[in-house]
């Protein structure tokens, strides 16, 4: 137990010299910091940490910072501090990362009807200005699947939007089922970041809302956050995929390209073929598997891409 405290506190002395060295990246840098001294035993390090991030105006990572703040100060049994800031976050337009992880600790302490409202808040993009299911995402979002079990435990019917986790979950188990190896360990598949664009252009991603790199990794990164959890499983191998290849596979087997089906089957095959796979996730200072240079820790793997 030292040593780990150890370890976390070493880390996070690291963590406060890194956020000095790279200022675009400060809060965000500074929120796993926090977090590294809440494991090193001194949790008033770490509600300075907190405090200075949502001093910042940092936008997301400032309710991140207090989403962690409230987590901490009922672990130190501050419960009168910790309410307060959860009612001083709910007075602000609340976005859907800080919004799923306060409803995550209201349904952990059992206040489920809370709760609710924070899970519909942080699945507030899902839905559409006049209150319709959105585009449905490329993989179901825990979000989604905290929203339908608090619903459950309340003894609510399931809504629509209950019922695309459903389904979704459904297709998601049976995706991973078809593409598992010879070996049955679970995969994925990503398109390499030069071609994101192009697979946008061609049609090729399903249900990602945003357009560019950076929207599109860090919905695959949550998709297999999410899909690891259900199915159980502490790693993936993902399959680095380029365009021309899955056109490829298409075309030879006469398919199109834009199915979900299509995609997943190209997965299993050249798994089964032996085309090299990456395990995920990778260790917190390797390199991020979406190949931008950067420590995963500080990339896909950040606390703001829960």
């Amino acid at each position: 137990m030292k040593d780990s405290k150890e370890r976390a506190r070493l880390l996070a002395q690291e963590l406060e010299r890194d956020a000095v060295k790279y200022p675009d990246e400060c809060a965000e840098i500074l929120l796993e910091a926090g977090g590294q001294w809440s494991l090193a035993g001194e949790p008033d390090r770490a509600l300075r940490i907190y405090d200075g991030v949502m001093a910042m105006d940092a936008g997301e990572d400032s309710q991140f910072a207090a989403a962690e703040k409230i987590s901490l100060l009922a672990e130190l049994g501050r419960a009168d501090e910790a309410e307060a800031e959860i009612i001083r976050l709910g007075r602000a337009h609340v976005r859907p990362g800080p919004a799923y992880l306060v409803a995550e600790f209201l349904e952990e302490q059992g206040r489920l009807e809370e709760a609710l409202t924070w899970f519909n808040t942080a699945c507030r993009d899902l839905m559409t200005d006049d209150g319709e299911l959105a585009e449905a995402k490329l993989f179901v979002r825990p979000e989604l699947r905290g929203r339908q079990r608090v619903r459950q435990a309340l003894g609510l019917p399931p809504d629509d939007l209950d019922l695309h986790t459903e389904d979704e979950q459904a297709e998601m188990v049976e995706l991973f089922e078809r593409a598992a190896a010879p070996s049955q360990a679970n995969a994925g598949s990503f398109f390499v970041r030069a071609d994101v664009e192009r697979a946008f252009a061609e049609g090729l991603v399903h249900g990602t809302a945003p357009t560019d790199a950076s929207g599109y990794f860090r919905d695959v990164e949550r998709g297999w956050r999410a899909s690891s959890d259900e199915i159980g499983a502490s790693k993936l191998r993902v399959l680095p995929t380029m365009v021309d290849d899955l056109l490829k596979y298409a075309s030879d087997h006469d398919r199109d390209p834009k199915e979900k089906q299509t995609r997943a089957d190209h997965l299993r095959d050249r798994i089964r073929e032996g085309a090299p796979t990456l395990d995920w996730p990778p260790e917190r200072n390797a390199p991020c598997w979406c190949d931008s240079g950067r420590k995963y820790k500080k990339c896909c793997g950040s606390p703001t891409n829960r």
